[in-house]
């Protein structure tokens, strides 16, 4: 009482004043405890490493096969085009195994390697984790291969001499068109029609595909 008065307020004032006090800090305790479970707008919560929310939901869930989370993230992320993860609850990309070479995959969050697709005949991978077959390398014009999930060039056949392709990518040997008559080509693998050279002045020849 006596250091009330000293203090100039009287003992009634003091006290509701106290009060008013202790409830603040309760209500503050209260709003810190809100906000951090991201009830209230602002900062969210966070789920361990592996988990994340349910979908429309703040509910931590193990994240599933394809899909991954680090520490504190509330999002299972999926794993890109390429790869593919049976494991649930993984806590890193790393868990998202590439596609082997001469495979190839465009979709997103994979669970199985069977969503990695060989690469179309006349094309071939030399890289782990394509995401779709365009990234597979086509054979060159005036090659072809029908061999599907190549890992290398070596596929890539010749058309034969007498005959050329413009074609990348060509699948079959009927892409190799015959050199026309009056005109051979003793090239092997001839991108373009102009390989095919005349006959000699004072020649002709009615042979469709000549090589000499």
């Amino acid at each position: 009482l006596a250091q009330a008065i000293t203090a100039g307020r009287p003992p009634q004032v003091s006290s509701v004043a106290a009060r008013v006090q202790s409830a603040a800090m309760r209500v503050v305790g209260i709003l810190a405890l809100l906000a951090s479970a991201g009830v209230l707008g602002g900062a969210q919560a966070t789920c361990q490493a592996g988990w994340g929310y349910a979908e429309k939901t703040q509910t931590c869930v193990e994240c599933g096969a394809g899909t991954w989370s680090p520490e504190g993230s509330s999002e299972c992320t999926r794993c890109p085009p390429g790869t593919w993860s049976s494991a649930a609850g993984a806590a890193s990309q790393d868990t998202c195994t590439k596609c082997p070479r001469g495979t190839w995959s465009a979709q997103h969050g994979s669970p199985t390697p069977g969503s990695c697709q060989s690469c179309s005949a006349g094309r071939w991978g030399a890289a782990d984790g394509l995401g779709s077959d365009s990234e597979c390398t086509a054979c060159e014009a005036g090659t072809w291969s029908s061999e599907m999930g190549a890992t290398s060039s070596d596929v890539c056949s010749k058309c034969p001499a007498g005959t050329w392709s413009e074609v990348r990518g060509a699948s079959t040997a009927e892409a190799c068109i015959a050199c026309s008559p009056g005109t051979w080509s003793d090239e092997a693998g001839a991108p373009q029609q102009s390989s095919c050279k005349s006959c000699r002045k004072g020649t002709w020849s009615a042979e469709l595909g000549a090589s000499s």
